[in-house]
């Protein structure tokens, strides 16, 4: 299975047991029958042995021509072949019986077999797959297009983000494109990121969204999302596929025209102000930088195995800043760069009503 995702060719091969899984995940994501891979995944049940030239900390490996990095159920191979192609071996180490069925009651969004599959897949491996390439860079923000080009919506975790794009997904005109983070080209170009969305407790306030949200759910399901809902509306999600939220889906690319950051501060009201370029760069820098954390420390101890053992670092935070830096700031030029203060404490609908009216008509005027 070859796909277009971030604007290249991504490959895909995995078990049987996977292929539907898989499928769902990217089904979203356009068909790249001709064109050559530029990176290749393999799922796997256990990655190939491999010998490491260094292992510090026990988590992370470093081998000739790649790193393993190890995360919370899931192991990840990272290579360079020789003509530039990034290979990634994955495997997921899969709960059963009485450990997943606790797992799932325990967490916030008793998820379905899809769902956990394709928030691993998207999270800890498509989105880290952009660092090995120079030409593009992660953003912290929901994005739609409306008519011919993109807007995000970027900030920290519970900003007010997805609440503020649930908001504009009847507006005509409006398509989805990234839930939580999008990806920019040096080009100014956004991709699609079709990562399910996760729908909180408190989006389902006052609106027809729960009665979607838990359609064709069994009891148990409901319950959990009840019991967890009634006790802190912050503490429960369920995630559902874009084309099922939204009437209309961009997975392909759109030129960035408006960013907005929404910012919770000390403000009697909701209030737009212009951000400079440069405020703007360092900005999403510092916010994905944060919500990627767990990755960015792979990348220290990469360069600290080269360090201590006198070799080739794969890849490096510094490399991957500056090639941020140089994409952010060539590609945001020409787009307007803004910040939406929000009071420490707003009426939901008030915010979702105010920051759709502010996107709307700053859409409308580029276009």
């Amino acid at each position: 299975m070859k796909k277009i995702i971030f604007g290249k060719c991504y490959a895909f091969s995995c078990d049987t047991s996977l292929e539907a899984p898989l499928a769902e995940s990217l089904s979203l994501y356009a068909d790249a029958p001709g064109r050559a891979p530029e990176v290749n995944i393999r799922i796997v049940d256990a990655v190939k042995a491999r010998r490491p030239t260094a292992i510090n900390p026990r988590v992370h490996e470093a081998f000739e021509h790649g790193m393993r990095t190890v995360f919370p159920g899931v192991d990840v191979c990272w290579e360079r072949s020789a003509d530039g192609c990034l290979n990634v071996e994955v495997a997921i180490r899969r709960r059963r019986g009485m450990r997943r069925v606790v797992h799932k009651l325990l967490s916030m969004e008793y998820a379905r077999e899809t769902e956990a599959f394709e928030q691993i897949l998207h999270e800890l491996v498509l989105v880290p797959s952009v660092y090995f390439f120079g030409d593009m860079v992660p953003i912290h923000a929901s994005a739609v297009t409306i008519g011919d080009s993109a807007c995000l919506l970027a900030g920290t975790g519970g900003a007010g983000k997805s609440s503020a794009m649930l908001a504009l997904r009847n507006h005509p005109g409006a398509s989805f494109v990234s839930d939580d983070i999008v990806v920019m080209s040096d080009t100014g170009r956004v991709h699609g990121n079709m990562a399910w969305p996760k729908i909180y407790g408190y989006n389902c306030a006052g609106n027809q969204m729960k009665h979607e949200l838990l359609a064709g759910r069994g009891w148990i399901d409901r319950a959990h999302f009840a019991i967890k809902n009634r006790l802190n509306p912050a503490s429960v999600r369920r995630k559902m596929s874009p084309d099922r939220l939204y009437p209309r889906v961009d997975s392909t690319s759109a030129p960035l025209s408006r960013l907005y950051y929404v910012v919770r501060e000390d403000v009697p009201d909701i209030r737009l102000s212009q951000l400079s370029q440069a405020n703007v760069v360092d900005m999403t820098i510092a916010v994905v930088s944060a919500e990627y954390s767990v990755f960015h420390d792979h990348l220290y101890w990469e360069k600290y195995n080269a360090l201590a053992t006198a070799r080739t670092a794969m890849l490096t935070m510094e490399e991957v800043t500056a090639n941020w830096r140089r994409v952010l700031s060539g590609s945001l030029a020409a787009v307007g760069c803004f910040k939406i203060s929000i009071p420490l404490k707003v009426d939901h609908a008030t915010y979702q009503q105010r920051v759709t009216d502010i996107i709307t008509s700053g859409m409308a005027a580029t276009s």
